[in-house]
């Protein structure tokens, strides 16, 4: 537990750092694009992520995984240059360009030096607005996604992992995986990823945004130079935003591992909760750390798994607190009973406020380490304008964190785990009948 010194000495660092940064600036382009920059004085380089409103929730019946695979081919070749020369382009630029797809964002991001600035915003425009997509690297990207998800079906812990969110939200969007299947991925047309860029690819669901070594004024002018142009298109896509439905069923994997593999939870808070706050904390509480109390009561003490943690994580429709981890089979109703009484324990005793202060320094030192690079400065800003369209300084976070009480945290646990409703995905060497029952461990059925 920190002492009143180190904690005021923490919110000090903390208050300098921000002050040393400039405020966030925001401008929105004429084509809707909004633009957010923040300098960072300290730096060298400069990191820059175009944010975009579309991830797996968007896709459609056979469109399973089109998000994700739309992300990889627009590195595939443009109207300007072949695939090889935007590798050799990214290269040039010192190598940091990539993307990533989530369930309701796709991220493409860069980091270059200050005078690279503008060749990677170039690129960026290129890949988005005059893509190839040619037949034959349509074909060949396949069997790249396709490995990709034979890879995640070969790792237990990923597939028990992704297999959860069907068991928590059934058929809702939220439950896809954000590779696809295979079926779905075997039947990409060209049209369809055509018809996908257009319909979500557009500058009114995007932020283009930046951090580092660059005064404002010139970045906004280069993005006003590079993206100014691109162009909404009228049959671009609402969504409808429809909350899953609560859902604890069982997923169980049949298969001849070593170890028995699993992941259950229970629906949380959406994002932008005030709830989400202590329900971080309690996930440290509950199972992220050294000293967690499942970490210590499953390993350390009794010696039952290798491998046992929580996550608490949460989108704009819902969120979802989850805990798992892999022991022996013959370990895994023990593991169960361990698990269903701390968290029961939880409940009625509370948390003590030793742990919970060692939860907040570990939450706010996550926070306050993301800052000192450019890359989680863009990253922690292009999230929060694209879940709550506004930015929040890294000090008014800390502060929320601060607040967060033991009556807090025990209030959250209760909402969480008293009605004994879990959803769960096993994997393992054991009978339907077995997974039934350790299901119904957790569940007090």
């Amino acid at each position: 537990m920190l002492s009143a010194s180190e904690t005021e000495n923490c919110r000090s660092l903390t208050k300098g750092r921000d002050a040393a940064l400039e405020p966030v600036v925001l401008t929105q382009l004429s084509n809707q694009l909004r633009v957010a920059y923040q300098f960072a004085p300290w730096s060298h380089t400069i990191a820059v992520g175009l944010w975009i409103g579309v991830g797996s929730k968007d896709e459609k019946a056979g469109e399973e995984g089109l998000a994700h695979f739309l992300e990889h081919m627009l590195f595939k070749g443009t109207k300007r240059r072949t695939a090889r020369q935007v590798a050799q382009l990214i290269d040039a630029l010192g190598g940091n360009f990539d993307a990533f797809t989530e369930k309701e964002l796709t991220c493409f991001y860069f980091r270059v030096l200050p005078e690279h600035l503008p060749q990677g915003l170039g690129l960026l425009c290129e890949i988005l607005t005059e893509p190839l997509l040619r037949l034959k690297d349509i074909e060949v990207e396949k069997g790249i996604v396709l490995a990709e998800i034979q890879n995640v079906e070969d790792t237990p812990e990923e597939l028990v992992g992704e297999t959860f969110f069907e068991a928590l939200w059934n058929g809702h969007p939220l439950s896809r995986p954000i590779l696809g299947t295979k079926e779905s991925v075997q039947k990409f047309r060209r049209s369809q990823l055509v018809h996908f860029l257009r319909r979500y690819y557009t500058p009114e669901r995007a932020y283009l945004v930046g951090a580092g070594a660059m005064e404002p004024s010139r970045f906004l002018d280069l993005a006003a130079e590079y993206l100014g142009e691109w162009q909404n298109r009228s049959h671009s896509a609402a969504t409808l935003e429809v909350p899953p439905q609560p859902n604890s069923s069982l997923r169980f994997i049949p298969r001849q591992t070593e170890h028995f593999y699993f992941t259950f939870g229970v629906p949380s808070f959406p994002v932008t909760d005030t709830a989400h706050y202590p329900a971080a904390v309690l996930d440290i509480v509950v199972g992220g750390g050294a000293s967690s109390r499942l970490f210590m009561e499953v390993r350390e003490k009794r010696g039952l798994a290798y491998s046992i943690g929580s996550l608490s994580a949460a989108f704009k429709q819902a969120g979802f607190f989850a805990i798992g981890g892999s022991c022996a089979p013959k370990e895994a109703e023990k593991v169960m009973q361990v698990i269903a009484k701390e968290l029961k324990k939880l409940c009625r005793k509370g948390v003590h406020n030793g742990e919970l202060e060692r939860a907040k320094t570990q939450l706010k030192l996550s926070i306050i380490m993301a800052q000192e690079s450019v890359t989680g400065m863009m990253m922690r800003l292009g999230r929060q304008l694209y879940y709550f369209g506004k930015f929040t300084p890294v000090a008014d976070i800390l502060h929320r964190i601060d607040q967060v009480t033991m009556e807090e945290v025990t209030q959250i646990a209760k909402k969480l785990f008293a009605a004994g409703k879990f959803a769960a995905a096993f994997l393992g060497p054991l009978k339907e009948s077995d997974a039934e029952r350790l299901l119904a461990i957790l569940n007090e059925e």
